[in-house]
């Protein structure tokens, strides 16, 4: 067949199909639903729905041979931004043209794979995000206040947020936690909003860009990490508070203190104890919690066991 005959029906011959071969013959079954439109008339509906949507004509214009080529069969790679605007002026829905991708795909992703593409997070989904962690983090200082346990759980909100969506949205989070912490726990609760800033940043750039979230141990040992920095930040503010704040290890920090007469040392191996335990408690939670958001909540975050469709980089997202 010559590019001079545009109009002519592309032949499939006895080719193998590929995966382009079906999405175009896709597109020619769905052209030929609707009385087989020539393709300078296909051409020209593109070129006034571009004008539509505000190209200049000059830059709008699309030749009836190059609707011609996205639609032949024998090809190893197709513009699908320009299949969509074929099956467009064909007459057919997103979801029409979203539906043939996927159905070319599935007979034989190997020769070809092209991810369907995740549409972005909207803004409900993402506040309902931020809120839902903060809620998590204030469930669970009333469930150690409740329970007396020698833990925080006041984190695991903060953990997903950054993991899921950024981590400075993961230090809104925290921030807002130790903030509204204000009403249970009086105005000590402020200055550990520091520490719960801290672990944000840790975890969110941990897996969203030095990729400490691939594997399992890595992992663990950002959980590890986390912990490590947020004792770091946290044993100097208890010190310096003493007894204003009930940080919940007192029988931990007094075992301790009988191997040292040192109570610095003592209360900063019992925080790294509980917050090794809480912080990988919490990394995992927000692993668990993680993998079933929608897709649109889970690109870039790079995690293990975490199907997040098409990535783009999130760095400092």
């Amino acid at each position: 067949m010559s590019p001079s005959q545009p109009d002519e029906e592309p032949r499939t011959g006895c080719v193998e199909a590929t995966y382009w071969d079906r999405v175009a013959l896709e597109l020619q079954a769905y052209r030929a639903s609707v009385g087989n439109p020539s393709y300078a008339e296909i051409a020209q509906r593109i070129t006034a729905r571009r004008v539509a949507q505000g190209a200049t004509r000059e830059a709008a214009r699309i030749a009836r041979t190059t609707v011609y080529d996205a639609c032949r069969p024998g090809r190893k790679r197709l513009d699908l931004d320009l299949h969509r605007e074929i099956a467009a002026a064909l007459g057919a829905s997103h979801d029409e043209v979203e539906a043939w991708l996927r159905r070319a795909r599935l007979v034989d992703a190997p020769t070809a794979e092209v991810p369907v593409p995740v549409e972005p997070a909207s803004v409900r989904s993402v506040l309902g995000l931020l809120v839902g962690g903060v809620m998590l983090n204030l469930l669970g200082r009333e469930l150690v206040d409740v329970l007396h346990l020698p833990l925080y759980l006041d984190m695991a909100g903060t953990a997903i947020a950054a993991m899921a969506l950024g981590p400075w949205r993961g230090a809104a989070v925290g921030a807002t936690t130790n903030a509204l912490g204000v009403l249970g726990s009086g105005w000590v609760s402020l200055p550990f909003a520091i520490v719960n800033v801290v672990g944000a940043l840790a975890w969110g750039y941990g897996v969203r860009r030095w990729g400490l979230g691939r594997t399992l141990p890595r992992f663990l040992g950002l959980n590890v990490l986390v912990a490590l920095l947020c004792s770091l930040i946290a044993v100097p503010i208890l010190l310096a508070l003493g007894d204003a704040v009930d940080h919940g290890l007192g029988d931990i920090t007094d075992n301790l203190g009988e191997f040292t007469d040192r109570v610095g040392v003592a209360l900063g191996l019992a925080n790294v104890m509980s917050s090794v335990g809480d912080k990988v408690l919490s990394g995992f939670v927000a692993l668990v919690v993680i993998s079933v958001l929608p897709a649109a909540l889970r690109r870039g975050s790079g995690l293990v066991l975490v199907e997040s469709g098409p990535e783009s980089p999130a760095h400092g997202a």
